[in-house]
């Protein structure tokens, strides 16, 4: 039973509480819409009407809900809620007591307003006065609060506001805790109040943090409400540093505490103090701020501090391997802070450290317009009394700061200031040198540029822009124009530049480009005009796009150039142009010293200037090679060289190469000056020559080499091995063979200048090192038609030179043993016989001294053999040649001969000196063909000779000496003593005609010849005349008397010889020595002479003695005449007297008879008066030297007629 009532009681109360749970369901809660609105009012003290649905359920507890609720006139609501539950006390509410135990408000929104009076106005006014509603706690989910600034227009709006509510009335205290989103950040806030007085005060606290724990913003103090609200209190700021993860990185919070005094009109900030790190309490800042609110917003400002540094670096970091301190403080600069509203803020610090370096006098005066900064001026100083100005716009770009405004340092000692970014040297060229730069910088993004800079530096100025990237774009690109910077200049400049050679630099400018030129400056002790620099580096290499200079001590170059690798293995390819003037080119000489040249290889790469050569080296491929290709002049050659180097330009002493050039020019003998051998002229009449360079192999290990020098068909070739020796030798040893029209250049080249040489072709092993040493073996050859082998070496000590060797030729001409000793030009002809070129045997002293013996088993003239078995020494020094010791056979002789020519040198006239020697030469081996065809026997003789002059003429005028001779066997042909029997064996010679006897006794001489057992004689020679004087030689039957003169010049003769006969006895008295004198006259020259007989002399001689042998027999028949005159006479006597008697008989008849007889007798008188005119006796006849007429006249009537004598 007891169960039974348990059950009916448990059933009615479930009906009941059923009832409670549905009943409230079934009921028109809208009727009590009224009772509801009027609760509410009574409790914000401000309509309000709920215009959507009411709910209300009695159990489990009361809970009231509904919809869309506004406070306020509908037009203009001051809030609007969009739901509200509220649970109540169930006792409570069973009393009519409404008190609130839990209120959710879904999406309230609350509209507040400072009027342009700056009067605050929130439409609501909360009922201070008892009330049936109490509330103990709300939640506020996804609500919203708007602050509208009448005065700006601007409405401030916290959004998604979700918090509790904790309130003991709505006159307080209360406290909220919640969170709000506002300008699209998330915060946590909390916010306690204390009971209002009756002043309408209270102390509040609030608390003010982002969700990512940025910051925080706390303040406490005393708020006057009302429409005029005031805060009075004190503010603390405390920001986070950025997250790090190491211990060192760890920084204190950011502090700002101040106090605050604040009104819808303005807030002053009173004695702030500012600690950028709470863990630094010496960096700390202090000042005041006023900030103007309402339409016109503006602030001011002061900030002032003694040493204000920024935190350190991490201790452990290596800061060689970081950037600079500077690119690190750019790329760190914040934003700068930038107040909605316009204001000026002055600072005043004593100093600011900035790591790297510090900022001392620190003073900053600027303004804002709310969008950026405007700096009226910013000072600060830097060591070496440098003064630091700037002004311009700053501004936040994109949450970086950005700046544009002008900027000046200037600093009196530049030493000082220089020593923050490098260590100063001993002999510090900046010290107390004065400096400025100032210009336009810009300051944007992740780049801070110098634009239109003036770098002062002494007085003299130059134009500077620069940019310098940071953060994710670390590049500098540096554009200078420099003026004249003179050698003081130009070292402090150097010094003023930060050290690019360590890391630091790389790591802060990976990439940057550069532009820099300079009227003139001094770079690494030369000077250098018109000097440009342009380029870029990046992606671990250094572009040169433009690097040249007019004049860089003495050497000028426009190339462009890649640099990669590292200093210690740098990678180098580009290309250019380089020009050089002279071997003494400052820039020249200081590159041989810094790679310590050795002096030969200097003096030999001097012989190449000027040059200009365009070069090409190509970047390195994956194997590390390199090509490198020359183009361009040197000295006076076309360049044209390719060089594949394997292992790249640093490898190219180390690593494989193998080089292809040529070098060609239009002027062979300064060519071959250039390529270091001297005045040798190789290729004397080519107008243009051609050198062909081929080298493979590594040159650290020797090269294997093909020089060939070519002009035409003629060429010199070395082929061989070529190595650098340990003191900078070049050794080689191989193959030498060439084909040259005149060889006397190879002599030239072992030194022996002024030896010419004929053409040759052959070949040589040939050993040389360096200048010291060479030697040709093995040499074999041909000159024309001639062969020749031997060796050869030229050896160096000291400052002289030698050369010995012996050759061998098949033959030698005497022509071109000429030419070797006197130069080919000596043989040019002149108009006489003898050569009138010049002597040539060089015209400067020689280097070199040297012999060669030469052997050779003919001596040719003209193609024709003259001696044989020739061997002479062919020597020199260093200003004279010398042909010693010439022997050779010629016929049956030998002949010897020495001569010298002095001396090298600029004079024109030499000295020719000699002795010549024959020994049983026969005179038809060395006369010319006239000569020797009249002449015969063979010579022993001797001679020295000597003169000055410019070619072989002008020697033979001056011409000295002296010299004797025998002949032995002397013959003289068509001079036949025999001439002598036969004159005076002819009958007539009276009656002869002086022609016709001529002829005969020329006829008779030509039978035979004039022998003589030996002739021996001597002569001298002054003034280029050979004289032969008093030469008298006794032959077979006749003897020859006489003198010759030979005029050396002309080779002309002028001589007479008298032959007479010796030993002859004539019987007929008709031929002695006094009427037998032939005269052979010697006229012409040596080759040509004239031989003229004068037997004018003889003829009249010979008819003179004819006369008076013909005048002796006329006299002896006169005699003969006379004895029979005589007797004749005795018997007419006898006669007489015989016929005196018949006298008488006949005296008549006779009378007749002499009558005629006399008249006979008169013309018989009168012819013999004429006959003895013209008959003179020959003891009183005068010597004539014309020819006589022996001829006697007719006798007429000398013996007519018996008995009758001539009347005399």
């Amino acid at each position: 039973m007891l169960n039974r009532i348990y059950i009916i009681i448990g059933v009615l109360a479930i009906i009941a509480l059923a009832g409670a749970f549905i009943a409230p369901r079934f009921i028109q809660w809208g009727d009590y819409r009224d009772r509801m609105e009027a609760l509410a009012t009574e409790a914000l003290g401000e309509d309000v009407t709920i215009r959507g649905d009411i709910e209300f359920s009695l159990l489990p507890q009361p809970r009231l809900s509904f919809t869309d609720v506004v406070v306020g006139s509908i037009e203009a609501p001051a809030a609007t809620v969009g739901a509200v539950e509220a649970d109540f006390s169930l006792m409570e509410f069973l009393r009519d007591n409404y008190n609130v135990t839990r209120l959710v408000l879904a999406q309230p929104v609350i509209d507040l307003t400072i009027d342009e009076n700056g009067l605050f106005g929130s439409g609501i006014e909360v009922a201070t006065g008892k009330s049936a509603v109490s509330l103990a706690q709300a939640s506020i989910i996804d609500g919203t609060v708007r602050l509208e600034d009448v005065r700006t227009g601007e409405r401030f709006v916290a959004a998604n506001l979700d918090g509790d509510l904790r309130l003991a009335s709505f006159s307080g205290p209360f406290q909220f805790q919640g969170t709000a989103e506002f300008n699209a950040q998330r915060y946590s806030l909390r916010f306690n109040s204390a009971l209002v007085d009756v002043d309408g005060n209270t102390r509040i606290s609030s608390f003010l943090q982002p969700v990512d724990g940025a910051f925080t913003l706390s303040s406490e103090g005393i708020l006057s409400t009302g429409i005029a609200p005031k805060f009075d209190g004190a503010i603390v700021l405390r920001q986070a540093p950025p997250a790090a993860e190491p211990a060192a990185g760890i920084r204190g919070d950011l502090v700002f505490e101040s106090k605050v005094q604040a009104s819808t009109d303005r807030i002053v900030l009173s004695g702030y103090v500012l600690q950028p790190d709470e863990n630094r309490a010496s960096a700390r800042l202090t000042g005041a701020a006023s900030i103007q609110l309402g339409e016109r917003r503006s602030f001011d400002a002061v900030v002032s501090g003694g040493v204000f540094s920024l935190p350190p670096r991490d201790a452990s970091e290596d800061a060689t391997l970081l950037p600079f301190e500077l690119v690190r403080l750019l790329d760190e600069l914040p934003p700068p802070l930038l107040p909605p509203m316009p204001g000026r803020v002055g600072v005043d610090l004593a100093e600011v450290g900035l790591r790297g370096f510090s900022l001392r006098q620190v003073r900053l005066d600027a303004t804002t317009d709310g969008t950026s900064w405007e700096i009226s001026q910013a000072i600060a100083h830097l060591p070496g009394d440098t003064e630091v100005r700037a002004s311009g716009s700053l501004i936040s770009n994109e949450g970086l700061p950005g700046f544009t405004g002008q900027v000046s340092i200037s600093s009196q000692r530049l030493d000082a200031l220089a020593a923050l970014w490098r260590k100063p040297g001993d002999d510090n060229p900046l010290f107390n040198v004065p400096g400025s730069l100032e210009g336009k910088v810009m300051l944007g993004g992740s780049a801070l540029g110098l634009s239109g800079g003036v770098l002062t530096l002494e007085e003299t100025a130059h134009a500077v822009d620069l940019r310098l990237g940071f953060a994710d774009e670390r590049r500098l690109d540096v554009t200078v124009h420099f003026a004249d910077l003179g050698k003081a200049e130009s070292a402090a400049m150097a010094a003023l530049l930060p050290d690019t050679s360590g890391a630091g630099f790389a790591t802060s400018f990976p990439d940057g480009s550069f532009t820099v030129s300079a009227k003139s400056a001094r770079i690494a002790e030369q000077v250098a005009t018109t000097l440009v620099a342009e380029g870029q580096w990046g992606d671990g290499q250094l572009q040169f796009t433009r690097l040249s200079a007019q004049d860089f001590g003495g050497v000028g170059f426009e190339v462009a150039l890649t640099l990669q690798g590292t200093l210690a293995d740098p990678q180098v390819s580009g290309s250019g142009v380089i020009r050089a003037g002279t071997a003494d080119a400052p820039a020249l000489v200081a590159l041989h010293d810094r790679a310590d040249t050795p002096a030969s290889w200097r003096d030999a790469l001097a012989l190449s200037l000027p040059g200009e050569v365009i070069f090409d080296l190509t970047p390195a491929n994956t194997e590390g090679a390199q090509t490198l290709t020359l183009g361009g002049r040197l000295g006076v050659a076309d360049l044209d060289l390719t060089a594949q180097l394997s292992g790249g330009l640093n490898g190219a002493l180390t690593q494989a190469l193998r080089i292809n050039g040529t070098l060609e020019s239009r002027d062979p003998p300064a060519l071959t000056r250039q390529l270091g051998f001297g005045d040798a002229e190789v290729f004397p009449d080519a107008g243009e020559i051609m050198v062909a360079l081929n080298f493979v192999g590594v040159p650290g290990e020797g090269l294997k080499s093909q020089v060939t020098a070519s002009a035409g068909e003629e060429y010199l070739s070395f082929s061989g091995d070529l190595l650098v020796a340990g003191n900078a030798e070049i050794e080689g040893t191989g193959t030498i063979e060439g084909k040259l029209v005149e060889a006397a250049g190879l002599a030239q080249l072992a030194g022996a200048r002024g030896l010419s040489l004929p053409m040759a072709e052959g070949h040589a092993d040939l050993h040389f090192e360096g200048r010291r040493l060479a030697r040709l073996t093995g040499i074999e050859g041909r000159s024309g038609e001639t062969g020749f082998t031997g060796e050869l070496s030229l050896s160096r000590t000291g400052g002289s030179a030698m050369v010995a060797g012996a050759v061998a030729l098949d033959s030698v001409d005497v022509t071109a043993l000429a030419a070797a000793m006197f130069g080919p030009a000596a043989l040019i002809r002149g108009s006489g016989p003898w050569p009138d070129g010049p002597i040539d045997i060089g015209d400067t002293a020689r280097s070199t001294r040297g012999t060669v013996a030469v052997t050779t088993p003919a001596v040719t003239v003209g193609g024709a053999s003259m001696m044989r078995d020739a061997k002479f020494d062919l020597s020199w020094d260093e200003t004279r040649m010398r042909l010693a010791r010439f022997e050779a056979g010629i016929g049956t002789g030998k002949v010897t001969f020495d001569v010298s020519v002095c001396c090298s040198g600029p004079l024109a006239d030499k000295t020719v000196a000699g002795r010549l020697t024959l020994d049983g030469v026969g005179i038809d081996e060395i006369a010319p063909p006239a000569l020797a065809d009249a002449l015969g026997g063979v010579i022993d003789g001797g001679l020295r000779f000597e003169a000055t002059g410019a070619s072989f003429a002008a020697l033979a005028q001056v011409l000295a000496g002296e010299g004797n001779f025998t002949i032995a066997d002397f013959t003289v042909d068509k001079l036949d003593p025999g001439v002598f029997a036969t004159v005076a064996a002819l009958d007539g010679v009276l009656e002869m005609d002086a022609d016709a006897l001529g002829i005969i006794i020329g006829q008779g001489l030509e039978q035979g010849a004039f022998k003589a057992p030996e002739l021996a004689g001597a002569f001298t020679i002054a003034g280029g005349v050979a004289r032969l004087a008093n030469l008298i030689v006794e032959g077979d039957g006749a003897s020859l008397a006489g003198g010759l003169n030979l005029t050396v010049e002309t080779l002309g003769l002028d001589g007479s010889f008298a032959m007479t006969p010796l030993g002859f006895d004539d019987p007929n008295g008709l031929v002695d020595a006094n009427t037998a004198r032939i005269v052979t006259r010697l006229s012409g020259t040596v080759p040509a002479p004239v031989n003229a007989l004068d037997l004018d002399i003889m003829v009249a001689a010979l008819q003179v003695r004819a006369n008076e042998i013909e005048v002796d027999r006329l006299e002896a028949l006169r005699a003969e005449d006379a004895e029979r005159q005589r007797a004749a006479a005795e018997e007419r006597n006898r006669l007489i007297a015989e016929q005196r008697r018949i006298a008488a008989e006949e005296a008549a008849r006779l009378a007749e008879e002499e009558e005629a007889r006399r008249q006979e007798e008169l013309r018989v008188q009168e012819e013999q008066r004429l006959l003895e005119q013209q008959v003179v006796p020959p003891a009183e006849a005068p010597v004539t030297t014309g020819p006589l007429d022996l001829s006697l006249p007719p006798i007429n009537g000398q013996f007519q007629g018996g008995g009758i004598q001539p009347q005399f």
